[in-house]
């Protein structure tokens, strides 16, 4: 970061602050409301990009959007000559960052369903955990071998190739009108994002229906309320589903441990490449290999993103658990896009938090206070991991 952005204020403080505007925008966009407005008391909590991606006809418009803004943003940051000018980049590409993960975890639940979900988010989860691992490293080696604006050369390409790859995206609301709804609808029979609509009881009415054949009473054979209704109605003076899922320790201790992990990860893109630059002398191609030490057990399957896949299926899991012992427990649209919304939250509280307390803890106590905070930050998200994934440690199987 130029000096002549940042006269006034340390470098660190700059570089943390930074890195709390991205968070801070991806967290507005994704923050969630509660609309307790609907006659049947159900109650919706969605994030406000998932909002605007779930009323449009087609979720690439969000998702193209959303990529626009970021390369704009990129473009406006590589091209900053001021402070402020920095901080308006940064606003727009954590905003363009919420749009374009919302709409892509959208669009991956719509392609999976509903029993794949809780894998595949672990998977695209640890994918964006290796790319915070990574981006430092191949930053500084680019902006060694090419200069400042290569790096943003860099980034905008990806961008490119990202809005590509989109063209060539089916949505299976596009592939509906082509082919049967059998055929591309997932086995579970949930189709598209968590919907009041698309709450897998069809096959229990199909049930119901067959046996009131059997019996012969054609007054019977429908219900006196669609199963939907049924379940609004018993949902009625209950806690609101966003409460259920908080009072849920197996849950929040999902949630913990992914806004530990993220919050480590930025930290450390926040303060090691400055450390070693103050310490060592390093210009940016040294300082980016020092992410090798991430990068390579990543690769491996090792190290931080190990965390991301098996806590982000429990997190599924959880949910499902709590649907099969109280079927009415979250109403008739569940509660999948409600628990992730509460994940995508916390990763993105851990980007604002990550990177503005351990600057403060660096540049006020040094890099043995950071490193050690770091160490017991970790251990205070490995305790509940251990008594509470995969379910309560005591409890016989």
């Amino acid at each position: 970061m130029s000096k002549t952005l940042v006269d006034g204020h340390p470098v660190q403080w700059w570089n943390s602050f930074i890195f709390a505007v991205f968070g801070a925008a991806i967290l507005i966009g994704s923050r969630k409301h509660m609309d307790a407005s609907h006659a049947d008391g159900t109650d919706y909590s969605v994030a406000i990009c998932g909002w605007a991606a779930d009323r449009t006809s087609n979720r690439s418009y969000t998702f193209y959007t959303g990529l626009v803004i970021l390369l704009a943003a990129t473009v406006l940051f590589g091209l900053a000559k001021a402070s402020w000018v920095l901080v308006v980049s940064r606003l727009c590409q954590g905003l363009s960052a919420a749009i374009v993960y919302t709409v892509g975890l959208a669009l991956l639940v719509d392609t999976v369903g509903r029993d794949n979900i809780g894998q595949w988010m672990g998977t695209a989860l640890s994918s964006s955990s290796f790319g915070l691992i990574v981006s430092p490293l191949l930053g500084g080696i680019v902006y060694a071998r090419a200069g400042y604006m290569a790096v943003f050369a860099m980034a905008l390409s990806l961008i490119v190739v990202d809005i590509l790859m989109r063209l060539f995206m089916i949505e299976k609301k596009t592939a509906a009108k082509y082919k049967p709804l059998d055929e591309i609808a997932p086995a579970n029979g949930f189709y598209g994002t968590f919907t009041n609509e698309q709450a897998p009881d069809s096959e229990q009415n199909g049930a119901m229906t067959k046996s009131n054949d059997r019996q012969g009473d054609a007054e019977d054979e429908t219900p006196l309320l669609p199963n939907d209704d049924k379940k609004a109605s018993l949902r009625k003076g209950k806690m609101p589903t966003i409460l259920v899922l908080l009072g849920m320790p197996r849950l929040l201790a999902a949630i913990y441990g992914i806004f530990v992990n993220v919050s480590i990860l930025a930290a450390f893109d926040g303060i090691l490449p400055l450390y070693l630059k103050s310490l060592f002398h390093w210009d940016s191609l040294a300082a980016g290999t020092i992410f090798l030490c991430l990068a390579i057990p990543a690769l491996s399957g090792f190290t931080l993103i190990l965390i991301v896949s098996p806590v982000a299926a429990d997190l599924s899991a959880v949910v499902e658990e709590k649907e099969r012992a109280d079927p009415n427990a979250f109403g008739p649209g569940g509660a999948y896009a409600q628990a992730f919304a509460l994940f995508n939250c916390a990763m993105a509280a851990g980007t604002l938090f990550g990177p503005v307390v351990a600057g403060a803890i660096v540049q006020q106590h040094g890099w043995g206070a950071v490193t050690a905070f770091l160490g017991v930050f970790a251990f205070s998200g490995a305790i509940p991991a251990f008594f509470y994934t995969g379910g309560w440690i005591f409890t016989k199987t």
